[in-house]
């Protein structure tokens, strides 16, 4: 079995300040990270490689967050999914909770955010 502390979080994220913000927050509390700019490149980077957990914007161009949600719904990658975005809240109704463990609105607060990560992988402290 693969050790969740020991794999990556990737985030799916088109807007480069909020990509910086979530990478330097979860560097600080010891996770590496990967950016995905939106959803076919994260899609890609989920059928070559195992994370932890994926922090995912709804809103970005070509393929949407959506798009990323029903890949893992599939089954082909266990991978919890922490939704991170600016959609009205009719979008984010109805996501499968076998995928979509977590639902923050931007602006998100970070300290609930850190709580849910931490949970999410094992390392609450």
């Amino acid at each position: 079995m693969v050790d969740k502390l020991a794999l990556p979080i990737l985030i799916v994220e088109d807007d480069v300040p909020t990509q910086n913000l979530l990478s330097a927050l979860l560097r600080r509390f010891g996770y590496t990270t990967e950016i995905a700019a939106e959803g076919a490149e994260a899609i890609a980077r989920l059928r070559e490689n195992d994370y932890a957990l994926v922090i995912l914007d709804m809103m970005m161009p070509r393929v949407d967050g959506r798009a990323v949600i029903d890949f893992l719904a599939t089954g082909e990658k266990t991978v919890p999914v922490i939704v991170c975005s600016a959609a009205g809240p009719r979008s984010l109704q109805e996501l499968p909770e076998t995928v979509v463990k977590a639902v923050f609105r931007k602006p998100f607060d970070i300290d609930q955010l850190v709580v849910a990560i931490q949970n999410l992988t094992g390392s609450a402290s």
